[in-house]
């Protein structure tokens, strides 16, 4: 994977226009405490590249693919803890939806068409596996893979599909910006409670470096002048987490 061809930083897993004066106040703050990174938080578009990349020596990783892909060359820091229904802390379920009355078995029946951001995704994809068909069981009708999150739920309010898997965090920042999109979308389900994504730094960092970030985390987390970023993020604080707290998350990926 090619890089940027700098040192940079990236935590694009929320790229929402509404929060991103938020991220940055975090990340200033952080930054702060650990001056050896960059200033200033890098916005690609594209963070999945990021995790491969050489030159990113922090980001933000969903923790199926981490725990799957990315263990060798990134070093867990720990997670952010949220303020939403369906997260204790820095563990979190996702919410599965559909279109209309139809329950989940009711629309398996069917052969449901499901909309998907990712089959990589712990929150799309797998999340939805393990509250509908069962961890790791193919599924059984058509599935659309949209890219996003929230093109997952713009394409399903479309008529574009029967029912999705959306991660809760995102699902409590995109009806700050678009209620209407949540609110034309009816419940059906959660996912299996799944830690949040990993913030993580690139094993090529250095030594000590894990441990500097996270003290700095969670300074700048605790510091009362981050906490209007961390409310519009909901966001309840920084939690360290160890690899050993992602591993679980390979019993949801495909049976082998």
């Amino acid at each position: 994977m090619t890089g940027l061809g700098h040192p940079h930083v990236e935590l694009g897993m929320y790229p929402f226009d509404s929060v991103a004066w938020a991220w940055d106040e975090i990340w200033t703050a952080v930054h702060r405490r650990v001056p050896w990174t960059p200033a200033e938080l890098t916005r690609s578009g594209d963070v999945h590249a990021r995790w491969d990349d050489p030159d990113c020596v922090v980001t933000h990783v969903c923790g199926y693919p981490f725990a799957s892909q990315h263990r060798h060359d990134l070093d867990v820091v720990g997670a952010f803890a949220l303020d939403i229904p369906e997260a204790e802390g820095a563990t979190y379920r996702s919410i599965v939806f559909g279109v209309d009355d139809r329950t989940i078995d009711e629309l398996l029946a069917g052969r449901a068409h499901a909309v998907v951001n990712s089959e990589e995704s712990l929150s799309g994809w797998l999340s939805l596996l393990a509250a509908t068909v069962g961890a790791g069981h193919p599924w059984p009708g058509e599935v659309t893979f949209s890219g996003s999150h929230r093109t997952s739920m713009q394409v399903l309010a479309a008529g574009g599909g029967d029912l999705t898997s959306i991660d809760s965090w995102t699902v409590a920042l995109v009806a700050e910006e678009q209620p209407g999109l949540v609110a034309g979308l009816r419940r059906i389900g959660l996912g299996p409670p799944v830690p949040t994504p990993a913030i993580a730094a690139r094993r090529t960092a250095g030594p000590g470096r894990v441990g500097e970030l996270r003290a700095a985390f969670r300074e700048a987390l605790a510091d009362p002048a981050t906490q209007p970023a961390q409310r519009a993020l909901r966001i309840t604080g920084f939690v360290e987490r160890e690899l050993g707290d992602y591993l679980p998350t390979l019993a949801l990926g495909p049976i082998r």
